[in-house]
């Protein structure tokens, strides 16, 4: 339901801004509201977490966002719905340290990556079957926002009635910024670089749709495709990347999603199946490149440094999200949304060039085969050790 309700509120939020008459870099800055609370959430969520205990928190801040989706129905402003997007990251952000740190808890060697795929399949199954949900209503209408409010107060109630006992965390070791970036370049930039890309097809692939004259049911249609493209690829690709050097995959699907998106520049509404086999194919090859990043990354660091190494990559999700969905809105309102497809198409050509090169000049360094899978609950505990240990 938490996957339902990030998929359908991010597609709302877009398509009404592009309805409201939003110039596109007030579009852009209003979405990476969203993740300027993520990373301030990050940083100061997890401490009410630990104070007042996991299940209020979750209660307190599923509220919290009910209330502010709501507000975006009501309050229909460029700099009210900024504001909104920042206390809906925020609360999003605990939210899923919570989730998440309960999988990791309940999970051991011999179940955790079942247990992590299934987390992951369902919460972007959710995303993709959220997008869906638009066609309940008109954008204009204050149903579609009513929804996104059921949703989050849904997902509420298994917690609240669970008699499963709270996760505990344990403390984790830090890393700077630089000594990350010094170890695995490729790993660090390449996780900024591709939410760049990740953030504007999330945050302007609606408005794009919307502005090719496609009706709500397509534009719903292709952002799922998209994302089930990752689905059904997601896995295969893991598993190639570990049996071959994986930055050679990188490279290959850099390469492929690039040539994809200007595939997808060059088509309109009067496409049809090839604007949807563009879209699957597209998303298929671009989205498992940020897991691959990150087994790369984890390819390189001691057992000990990876759950570390998750905060300074969730930090650079964030910036790169905040960056790409900024410097979208420039692109589109000085050049157009012609643009915003070789925009797109740039970041994982770019991501591509430097595996190349490090698969070129750096085939002597070995891979691990365990790392193809990264915990997403590596970085909530992070959040949670490291907000414990600046007090």
């Amino acid at each position: 339901m938490v996957g339902m309700t990030t998929g359908l509120q991010n597609t709302l939020l877009s398509l009404r801004a592009e309805l409201e008459g939003f110039a596109s870099v007030s579009i852009g800055l209003m979405l990476a509201g969203y993740f300027i609370g993520f990373l301030l959430g990050s940083i100061r969520a997890p401490k009410m977490i630990m104070r007042v205990g996991h299940i209020r928190a979750f209660a307190a801040l599923a509220a919290m966002a009910s209330i502010s989706i709501l507000l975006h129905a009501i309050w229909v402003n460029t700099y009210a719905w900024f504001f909104l997007r920042l206390l809906s990251g925020f609360c999003f952000s605990a939210i899923f340290v919570i989730a998440e740190s309960w999988v990791n808890d309940k999970a051991d060697n011999q179940n955790r990556a079942t247990l992590l795929s299934l987390y992951v399949s369902m919460l972007f199954g959710g995303i993709g079957l959220g997008q869906f949900l638009i066609t309940v209503g008109d954008p204009r209408d204050f149903i579609q926002f009513t929804l996104v409010s059921v949703l989050i107060s849904a997902a509420v109630i298994p917690l609240l009635i669970t008699k499963t006992p709270a996760p505990t965390f344990q403390q984790a070791e830090k890393m700077p910024v630089r000594q990350l970036l010094k170890m695995v370049p490729l790993g660090v930039l390449g996780c900024f670089i591709l939410q760049f890309g990740y953030a504007s097809m999330f945050g302007f692939g609606p408005v794009y749709f919307s502005r090719l004259g496609l009706s709500l049911l397509h534009i719903a249609s292709l952002m799922a495709i998209f994302i089930f493209g990752c689905l059904c690829m997601q896995f295969q690709l893991g598993k190639l990347s570990d049996r071959f050097d994986r930055k050679l995959i990188m490279t290959v699907c850099g390469f492929g999603a690039s040539i994809l998106a200007i595939w997808l520049a060059q088509l309109t509404a009067a496409s049809g199946w090839q604007l949807y086999l563009a879209c699957y194919l597209f998303g298929a090859l671009f989205l498992p490149l940020y897991s691959m990043a990150i087994a790369h990354t984890n390819d390189h660091l001691a057992k000990r440094q990876m759950v570390a190494a998750s905060s300074v990559l969730i930090r650079a999700n964030g910036l790169g999200a905040i960056g790409g969905l900024i410097l979208s809105g420039l692109l589109l309102d000085k050049f157009g949304s012609t643009v915003f497809f070789y925009f797109i198409g740039l970041l994982p050509a770019i991501v591509a060039l430097m595996a190349f090169y490090h698969y070129c000049f750096q085939r002597h360094t070995s891979q691990r085969p365990h790392s193809n899978a990264v915990s997403p609950t590596q970085v909530t505990q992070t959040m949670i050790n490291n907000a414990l240990n600046d007090d």
